[in-house]
């Protein structure tokens, strides 16, 4: 009889560790909470190097440093508060990771800044987790390195203006050996030669003669 009940007993047991592992299987995961009604919450880990960093949640852009931001709190601790974001980035939302879960905060939701009390989903004790690490998405809008296009330089007409050469021309001072030469041509017609000279001597004589023999005949 020891036997019979023996066997009935495993049986017995097996039945009942198979019903609690059914039972286990088919009782629902616990929700995840976000415990903040501007955030959605997701399962999981993701990182700034992930390639859905900046596509999970509806999230755009592309991952942020956080060290261009200003805020407090964060890494290691309950919450985060955003007061300034980086230049040359607009900023389309934030992820803040902790325990299994993190929450997605879209700008749209968040308002204009301070960004405050941000923090990772809740855990089973109800309060938010540790923030494991936090990281923004964003678009870029600094200045694009396109050059802009060198205009071509223009090619210069003549000008219409330009003053006319003179046609009129200044005849150039003769020649010092010209001058000479005219010199010597007009003396050669005749002009202070020593005859000249004593032909007049002469007539100035001859007159003289005749005025003295008139006065002497009238005498």
């Amino acid at each position: 009889m020891a036997l019979p009940r023996l066997i009935s007993a495993l049986v017995a047991a097996s039945f009942a560790v198979t019903a609690l592992a059914t039972t286990a299987s088919a009782a629902p995961d616990k929700p995840l909470i976000s415990g903040d009604a501007r955030a959605s919450v997701y399962a999981g880990n993701v990182a700034p190097d992930h390639d859905d960093a900046c596509t999970v949640g509806k999230l755009t852009g592309e991952p942020i440093a956080n060290g261009g931001f200003t805020f407090t709190g964060g890494d290691n601790q309950a919450d985060l508060d955003i007061t300034a974001v980086p230049s040359g980035f607009t900023v389309t939302g934030v992820v803040v990771k902790g325990g299994p879960a993190y929450n997605v905060y879209l700008v749209a939701q968040l308002g204009a800044l301070p960004w405050n009390d941000l923090h990772a989903p809740l855990n089973d004790s109800g309060s938010p987790a540790a923030i494991s690490h936090w990281y923004a998405c964003g678009i870029k809008t600094g200045p694009t390195s396109e050059k802009p296009r060198e205009e071509q330089p223009k090619e210069e007409q003549p000008s219409s203006s330009a003053a006319p050469t003179s046609s009129t021309s200044t005849s150039a001072p003769a020649p010092a050996g010209a001058v000479q030469a005219e010199t010597e041509a007009l003396a050669s017609t005749g002009f202070g030669s020593p005859w000249l000279i004593g032909l007049g001597a002469a007539l100035v004589t001859a007159g003289a003669g005749v005025l003295f023999f008139l006065r002497r005949k009238r005498a």
